[in-house]
Protein backbone atom coordinates (compact mmCIF):
# COMPACT_ATOMS: atom_id res chain seq x y z
CA UNK A 1 0.00 0.00 0.00
CA UNK A 2 3.09 2.61 0.62
CA UNK A 3 4.39 1.43 -2.12
CA UNK A 4 1.58 2.32 -4.49
CA UNK A 5 1.21 5.44 -2.94
CA UNK A 6 4.72 6.58 -3.16
CA UNK A 7 4.40 5.63 -7.10
CA UNK A 8 1.28 8.28 -7.07
CA UNK A 9 3.17 10.54 -5.99
CA UNK A 10 6.37 10.60 -8.54
CA UNK A 11 3.81 10.63 -10.86
CA UNK A 12 2.25 13.79 -9.68
CA UNK A 13 5.78 15.41 -9.69
CA UNK A 14 6.42 14.59 -13.21
CA UNK A 15 3.44 15.86 -14.92
CA UNK A 16 3.80 19.60 -12.78
CA UNK A 17 7.12 19.32 -14.02
CA UNK A 18 5.91 18.72 -17.14
CA UNK A 19 3.29 21.44 -17.30
CA UNK A 20 5.92 24.49 -15.93
CA UNK A 21 8.08 23.78 -18.88
CA UNK A 22 11.07 26.49 -20.16
CA UNK A 23 8.99 25.70 -23.82
CA UNK A 24 5.58 26.79 -21.94
CA UNK A 25 6.84 29.93 -20.26
CA UNK A 26 8.80 31.22 -23.36
CA UNK A 27 4.92 30.93 -25.39
CA UNK A 28 3.72 32.79 -22.82
CA UNK A 29 6.06 35.53 -22.77
CA UNK A 30 6.74 35.80 -26.49
CA UNK A 31 5.03 33.69 -28.70
CA UNK A 32 1.45 34.77 -30.50
CA UNK A 33 -1.11 32.01 -30.65
CA UNK A 34 -2.47 32.35 -34.35
CA UNK A 35 -6.25 33.52 -33.97
CA UNK A 36 -8.93 30.75 -35.14
CA UNK A 37 -12.21 31.94 -35.26
CA UNK A 38 -14.50 33.38 -37.01
CA UNK A 39 -15.95 37.24 -37.70
CA UNK A 40 -19.08 37.94 -39.37
CA UNK A 41 -19.95 40.62 -41.23
CA UNK A 42 -22.15 42.42 -44.10
CA UNK A 43 -21.72 44.08 -47.62
CA UNK A 44 -23.19 46.96 -48.30
CA UNK A 45 -26.10 47.92 -49.77
CA UNK A 46 -26.85 51.41 -51.20
CA UNK A 47 -29.58 53.46 -50.10
CA UNK A 48 -30.77 57.22 -51.04
CA UNK A 49 -31.61 59.83 -48.87
CA UNK A 50 -33.98 62.41 -50.51
CA UNK A 51 -34.11 65.95 -48.91
CA UNK A 52 -37.17 68.12 -49.98
CA UNK A 53 -37.47 71.45 -48.77
CA UNK A 54 -40.92 73.23 -49.27
CA UNK A 55 -42.61 76.30 -48.49
CA UNK A 56 -45.63 77.16 -46.66
CA UNK A 57 -48.05 80.44 -47.71
CA UNK A 58 -50.80 81.22 -45.36
CA UNK A 59 -52.75 84.43 -46.52
CA UNK A 60 -55.12 86.44 -44.76
CA UNK A 61 -57.46 88.63 -46.44
CA UNK A 62 -57.87 92.29 -45.86
CA UNK A 63 -60.95 93.64 -44.28
CA UNK A 64 -61.15 96.06 -46.94
CA UNK A 65 -60.69 93.89 -49.15
CA UNK A 66 -64.12 94.69 -51.68
CA UNK A 67 -63.49 98.54 -51.26
CA UNK A 68 -60.21 97.68 -53.15
CA UNK A 69 -60.67 98.56 -56.44
CA UNK A 70 -63.23 101.30 -55.76
CA UNK A 71 -60.74 103.46 -53.98
CA UNK A 72 -57.45 101.78 -55.08
CA UNK A 73 -58.14 100.48 -58.78
CA UNK A 74 -57.20 97.30 -57.50
CA UNK A 75 -59.71 94.46 -59.23
CA UNK A 76 -59.93 91.47 -57.99
CA UNK A 77 -58.80 91.28 -54.35
CA UNK A 78 -58.91 88.04 -52.39
CA UNK A 79 -61.60 87.55 -50.37
CA UNK A 80 -60.90 84.45 -48.41
CA UNK A 81 -57.78 83.37 -46.05
CA UNK A 82 -55.93 80.22 -47.89
CA UNK A 83 -53.19 78.23 -47.49
CA UNK A 84 -50.60 76.76 -50.11
CA UNK A 85 -47.53 74.71 -50.17
CA UNK A 86 -45.06 74.33 -53.05
CA UNK A 87 -41.70 72.05 -53.33
CA UNK A 88 -39.03 74.35 -53.74
CA UNK A 89 -35.89 72.08 -53.81
CA UNK A 90 -35.23 68.42 -53.40
CA UNK A 91 -31.83 66.50 -53.68
CA UNK A 92 -30.19 62.92 -53.46
CA UNK A 93 -27.68 61.00 -51.75
CA UNK A 94 -26.57 57.56 -51.27
CA UNK A 95 -25.71 56.07 -48.02
CA UNK A 96 -24.40 52.12 -47.16
CA UNK A 97 -26.05 49.85 -44.59
CA UNK A 98 -25.88 46.48 -44.17
CA UNK A 99 -27.60 43.98 -46.51
CA UNK A 100 -29.18 41.20 -44.74
CA UNK A 101 -29.21 38.79 -47.73
CA UNK A 102 -24.88 39.59 -48.35
CA UNK A 103 -24.44 38.62 -44.68
CA UNK A 104 -20.73 36.32 -44.82
CA UNK A 105 -17.89 34.40 -42.07
CA UNK A 106 -14.46 35.01 -42.49
CA UNK A 107 -12.12 32.27 -40.44
CA UNK A 108 -8.79 32.11 -39.37
CA UNK A 109 -6.07 34.86 -39.86
CA UNK A 110 -8.31 36.57 -42.43
CA UNK A 111 -10.87 37.09 -39.93
CA UNK A 112 -7.99 39.44 -37.66
CA UNK A 113 -7.48 41.40 -40.94
CA UNK A 114 -11.05 42.87 -40.96
CA UNK A 115 -11.89 46.57 -40.70
CA UNK A 116 -15.72 46.97 -40.29
CA UNK A 117 -18.23 49.98 -39.47
CA UNK A 118 -20.42 50.51 -36.61
CA UNK A 119 -23.03 47.87 -37.81
CA UNK A 120 -20.78 45.50 -39.45
CA UNK A 121 -20.17 46.67 -43.03
CA UNK A 122 -16.56 45.36 -44.10
CA UNK A 123 -14.74 48.25 -45.15
CA UNK A 124 -10.72 47.41 -44.90
CA UNK A 125 -8.21 44.23 -45.27
CA UNK A 126 -4.64 44.86 -43.70
CA UNK A 127 -6.27 48.31 -43.89
CA UNK A 128 -5.72 51.52 -41.03
CA UNK A 129 -9.38 53.05 -42.64
CA UNK A 130 -11.67 53.96 -39.78
CA UNK A 131 -15.61 54.37 -39.89
CA UNK A 132 -16.45 57.74 -40.58
CA UNK A 133 -19.37 59.14 -37.60
CA UNK A 134 -22.65 58.66 -39.61
CA UNK A 135 -25.01 61.85 -39.23
CA UNK A 136 -28.65 60.77 -38.40
CA UNK A 137 -31.19 62.13 -40.64
CA UNK A 138 -34.64 62.26 -39.28
CA UNK A 139 -37.71 63.59 -40.93
CA UNK A 140 -38.80 66.25 -38.54
CA UNK A 141 -43.04 67.64 -39.40
CA UNK A 142 -42.21 70.48 -38.17
CA UNK A 143 -44.96 72.72 -36.87
CA UNK A 144 -47.45 75.56 -39.26
CA UNK A 145 -46.36 79.17 -39.36
CA UNK A 146 -47.41 81.17 -36.82
CA UNK A 147 -50.18 83.37 -37.61
CA UNK A 148 -50.93 86.04 -34.94
CA UNK A 149 -54.38 86.39 -33.02
CA UNK A 150 -54.91 89.76 -34.76
CA UNK A 151 -52.76 90.24 -38.23
CA UNK A 152 -54.72 94.03 -38.81
CA UNK A 153 -53.95 96.03 -35.59
CA UNK A 154 -53.31 99.17 -37.25
CA UNK A 155 -56.11 99.81 -39.48
CA UNK A 156 -56.34 103.57 -39.84
CA UNK A 157 -54.53 106.68 -38.52
CA UNK A 158 -58.05 108.23 -37.90
CA UNK A 159 -60.48 107.53 -34.78
CA UNK A 160 -63.24 105.04 -36.03
CA UNK A 161 -65.89 107.66 -34.15
CA UNK A 162 -68.04 110.29 -35.81
CA UNK A 163 -67.10 113.10 -33.83
CA UNK A 164 -69.57 116.05 -33.92
CA UNK A 165 -69.12 119.43 -32.12
CA UNK A 166 -72.91 119.63 -31.36
CA UNK A 167 -73.05 116.35 -28.95
CA UNK A 168 -70.89 115.05 -26.38
CA UNK A 169 -68.27 111.80 -26.80
CA UNK A 170 -71.04 109.56 -25.95
CA UNK A 171 -73.40 110.10 -28.44
CA UNK A 172 -70.58 109.64 -31.17
CA UNK A 173 -71.51 107.12 -33.41
CA UNK A 174 -68.85 104.22 -35.07
CA UNK A 175 -67.95 104.71 -38.76
CA UNK A 176 -68.86 102.04 -40.93
CA UNK A 177 -66.20 99.60 -42.54
CA UNK A 178 -66.61 102.02 -46.01
CA UNK A 179 -65.66 105.40 -44.38
CA UNK A 180 -62.95 103.64 -42.66
CA UNK A 181 -61.78 101.96 -46.00
CA UNK A 182 -62.08 105.53 -47.69
CA UNK A 183 -60.19 107.10 -44.76
CA UNK A 184 -57.72 104.49 -45.39
CA UNK A 185 -57.49 105.17 -49.29
CA UNK A 186 -56.52 108.78 -48.53
CA UNK A 187 -53.87 107.94 -46.03
CA UNK A 188 -52.65 105.66 -48.85
CA UNK A 189 -52.46 108.92 -51.15
CA UNK A 190 -50.74 110.69 -49.25
CA UNK A 191 -47.89 108.36 -48.58
CA UNK A 192 -47.51 108.09 -52.02
CA UNK A 193 -47.27 111.98 -52.67
CA UNK A 194 -44.95 112.36 -49.56
CA UNK A 195 -42.61 110.32 -50.67
CA UNK A 196 -43.12 111.07 -54.69
CA UNK A 197 -41.89 114.68 -53.10
CA UNK A 198 -38.88 113.07 -51.31
CA UNK A 199 -38.12 111.52 -54.58
CA UNK A 200 -37.67 114.80 -56.80
CA UNK A 201 -36.81 116.79 -53.51
CA UNK A 202 -40.37 118.55 -54.40
CA UNK A 203 -39.89 120.67 -50.62
CA UNK A 204 -38.81 123.88 -50.09
CA UNK A 205 -36.75 122.80 -47.06
CA UNK A 206 -33.70 121.03 -47.55
CA UNK A 207 -34.26 117.02 -46.77
CA UNK A 208 -31.44 114.33 -45.04
CA UNK A 209 -29.49 112.93 -47.21
CA UNK A 210 -27.25 109.50 -46.94
CA UNK A 211 -28.55 106.67 -44.15
CA UNK A 212 -31.11 109.50 -42.81
CA UNK A 213 -32.97 109.89 -46.38
CA UNK A 214 -32.62 106.03 -46.96
CA UNK A 215 -34.47 105.42 -43.70
CA UNK A 216 -37.54 108.36 -44.04
CA UNK A 217 -38.27 106.76 -47.71
CA UNK A 218 -38.24 102.88 -46.03
CA UNK A 219 -40.05 103.76 -43.36
CA UNK A 220 -42.50 105.36 -45.91
CA UNK A 221 -42.71 102.29 -48.32
CA UNK A 222 -42.90 100.03 -44.74
CA UNK A 223 -46.35 101.97 -43.97
CA UNK A 224 -47.65 102.16 -47.80
CA UNK A 225 -47.42 98.27 -48.08
CA UNK A 226 -49.19 98.09 -44.52
CA UNK A 227 -51.90 100.30 -45.08
CA UNK A 228 -52.46 98.94 -48.66
CA UNK A 229 -52.36 95.29 -47.38
CA UNK A 230 -55.85 96.04 -45.11
CA UNK A 231 -57.25 95.93 -49.01
CA UNK A 232 -54.92 93.35 -50.44
CA UNK A 233 -54.09 91.12 -47.91
CA UNK A 234 -51.03 89.69 -46.49
CA UNK A 235 -48.75 86.82 -46.80
CA UNK A 236 -47.09 84.65 -43.67
CA UNK A 237 -44.61 82.44 -45.27
CA UNK A 238 -41.88 79.46 -43.58
CA UNK A 239 -39.48 77.08 -45.10
CA UNK A 240 -39.60 73.34 -44.04
CA UNK A 241 -36.97 70.60 -44.58
CA UNK A 242 -38.07 66.86 -44.69
CA UNK A 243 -35.55 64.09 -45.35
CA UNK A 244 -36.18 60.41 -46.28
CA UNK A 245 -34.56 57.16 -46.34
CA UNK A 246 -35.17 54.68 -49.58
CA UNK A 247 -33.38 51.24 -49.89
CA UNK A 248 -34.45 50.28 -53.56
CA UNK A 249 -34.33 46.30 -53.71
CA UNK A 250 -32.82 45.04 -56.72
CA UNK A 251 -35.50 43.45 -58.13
CA UNK A 252 -38.91 44.97 -56.39
CA UNK A 253 -37.49 48.25 -55.77
CA UNK A 254 -37.77 50.00 -59.24
CA UNK A 255 -40.23 52.62 -58.08
CA UNK A 256 -42.11 52.82 -54.73
CA UNK A 257 -43.53 56.12 -52.75
CA UNK A 258 -41.44 58.17 -50.64
CA UNK A 259 -43.73 61.09 -49.19
CA UNK A 260 -46.73 62.16 -50.43
CA UNK A 261 -47.82 65.55 -51.05
CA UNK A 262 -50.41 68.16 -50.76
CA UNK A 263 -50.40 72.24 -52.34
CA UNK A 264 -52.98 72.70 -48.90
CA UNK A 265 -51.15 70.55 -46.51
CA UNK A 266 -47.58 69.98 -47.37
CA UNK A 267 -45.17 67.16 -47.03
CA UNK A 268 -47.44 64.44 -45.23
CA UNK A 269 -46.62 60.61 -44.74
CA UNK A 270 -47.55 58.12 -47.31
CA UNK A 271 -50.26 56.64 -44.67
CA UNK A 272 -52.04 60.04 -45.69
CA UNK A 273 -53.92 59.40 -48.80
CA UNK A 274 -54.80 63.43 -48.70
CA UNK A 275 -51.83 63.65 -50.56
CA UNK A 276 -50.18 62.80 -54.17
CA UNK A 277 -47.86 60.24 -54.02
CA UNK A 278 -44.07 61.18 -54.93
CA UNK A 279 -42.16 58.30 -56.29
CA UNK A 280 -38.90 57.46 -56.47
CA UNK A 281 -38.14 55.60 -60.33
CA UNK A 282 -34.90 53.84 -61.05
CA UNK A 283 -33.79 52.09 -64.37
CA UNK A 284 -31.43 50.13 -64.14
CA UNK A 285 -28.50 50.07 -66.45
CA UNK A 286 -28.83 46.70 -68.28
CA UNK A 287 -25.52 47.38 -70.29
CA UNK A 288 -23.45 47.54 -67.56
CA UNK A 289 -25.46 45.12 -65.19
CA UNK A 290 -24.57 42.65 -67.92
CA UNK A 291 -20.76 43.51 -68.37
CA UNK A 292 -21.04 42.97 -64.59
CA UNK A 293 -21.96 39.45 -64.57
CA UNK A 294 -20.02 38.24 -67.42
CA UNK A 295 -16.61 39.54 -65.53
CA UNK A 296 -18.36 38.33 -62.18
CA UNK A 297 -18.23 34.88 -64.11
CA UNK A 298 -14.84 35.71 -65.19
CA UNK A 299 -13.51 34.52 -61.76
CA UNK A 300 -13.25 31.31 -60.52
CA UNK A 301 -16.82 29.57 -58.80
CA UNK A 302 -16.54 30.64 -54.94
CA UNK A 303 -19.10 30.24 -52.37
CA UNK A 304 -19.49 31.53 -48.83
CA UNK A 305 -19.06 27.83 -48.34
CA UNK A 306 -16.29 27.45 -50.74
CA UNK A 307 -14.11 30.11 -50.16
CA UNK A 308 -10.98 29.76 -48.58
CA UNK A 309 -10.86 33.13 -46.63
CA UNK A 310 -14.44 33.99 -46.93
CA UNK A 311 -14.22 37.57 -47.83
CA UNK A 312 -15.90 38.84 -51.15
CA UNK A 313 -16.86 42.82 -52.38
CA UNK A 314 -19.47 43.63 -54.93
CA UNK A 315 -19.40 45.12 -58.52
CA UNK A 316 -21.91 47.81 -57.94
CA UNK A 317 -24.31 48.67 -60.68
CA UNK A 318 -26.17 52.29 -61.65
CA UNK A 319 -29.21 53.28 -62.50
CA UNK A 320 -30.79 56.25 -63.81
CA UNK A 321 -32.87 57.66 -61.14
CA UNK A 322 -35.94 60.47 -61.21
CA UNK A 323 -37.92 61.40 -58.78
CA UNK A 324 -41.68 62.10 -60.05
CA UNK A 325 -44.66 63.88 -58.66
CA UNK A 326 -47.77 62.93 -60.67
CA UNK A 327 -46.34 63.22 -64.68
CA UNK A 328 -43.70 66.13 -63.26
CA UNK A 329 -40.41 65.45 -62.59
CA UNK A 330 -38.86 67.21 -59.93
CA UNK A 331 -35.29 65.20 -60.00
CA UNK A 332 -33.45 63.28 -62.02
CA UNK A 333 -30.05 61.83 -61.44
CA UNK A 334 -27.48 58.95 -61.73
CA UNK A 335 -26.54 56.77 -59.24
CA UNK A 336 -24.24 54.25 -58.14
CA UNK A 337 -26.24 51.28 -55.90
CA UNK A 338 -24.49 48.44 -54.67
CA UNK A 339 -27.59 45.60 -55.16
CA UNK A 340 -27.79 46.09 -58.30
CA UNK A 341 -24.49 44.78 -59.41
CA UNK A 342 -22.88 41.53 -58.54
CA UNK A 343 -20.68 39.55 -55.87
CA UNK A 344 -17.22 38.26 -56.34
CA UNK A 345 -14.72 36.75 -53.99
CA UNK A 346 -11.61 39.10 -53.28
CA UNK A 347 -8.31 37.09 -55.34
CA UNK A 348 -6.48 34.77 -52.41
CA UNK A 349 -3.66 36.78 -53.91
CA UNK A 350 -4.33 39.92 -51.97
CA UNK A 351 -4.73 38.44 -48.96
CA UNK A 352 -1.19 37.06 -47.99
CA UNK A 353 -0.59 40.53 -45.95
CA UNK A 354 1.27 42.27 -48.48
CA UNK A 355 -2.03 44.29 -49.76
CA UNK A 356 -4.26 46.58 -48.38
CA UNK A 357 -7.40 47.13 -49.35
CA UNK A 358 -10.16 49.58 -48.79
CA UNK A 359 -13.82 49.12 -49.57
CA UNK A 360 -16.44 52.19 -50.40
CA UNK A 361 -18.81 51.64 -47.34
CA UNK A 362 -21.62 52.49 -50.03
CA UNK A 363 -21.67 50.22 -52.60
CA UNK A 364 -18.66 47.91 -50.97
CA UNK A 365 -16.20 48.09 -54.33
CA UNK A 366 -12.71 48.36 -54.19
CA UNK A 367 -12.01 51.57 -53.39
CA UNK A 368 -7.93 51.10 -52.98
CA UNK A 369 -5.03 48.25 -53.02
CA UNK A 370 -2.17 48.70 -52.03
CA UNK A 371 1.11 46.97 -52.07
CA UNK A 372 3.01 47.66 -48.78
CA UNK A 373 5.52 50.37 -49.40
CA UNK A 374 4.67 50.54 -53.20
CA UNK A 375 2.67 52.59 -54.88
CA UNK A 376 -1.40 51.91 -54.46
CA UNK A 377 -2.72 49.89 -57.52
CA UNK A 378 -6.44 51.86 -58.00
Amino acid sequence: MKSIYLTLLGVLFVAGQVMASPKDDKRKDGEQVPFTGSVVYSLPETGIQVTVEAEQVKFVHGPYYQYAEKYLGIPNAPSTDRETWKITNVSLETYGEPDPNEVHKASGPYASALSLTADGVLIGINSDVKSGKEDVSSSVYTPDVAVPDEPWPDRSMHSFLNEVDTISPEMYTAKTLQQKALETAHDITKIRKRKFKSLVFGYDKALPDGEAYNTMVAQLDKLEKKYVGLFIGKSYKAKHTYVFNVVPGAKNGKSQIVFRFSTSKGVVPTTDLSGKPVMLELDPNASLEKSNGQMAAVQPTTTPETSNSGLFYRIPGNAEVRLLDGTQTLLESHLTLAQFGKVAPIPEGLLNGNYSIRLHPATGAIQRIKEKNKKEIQ
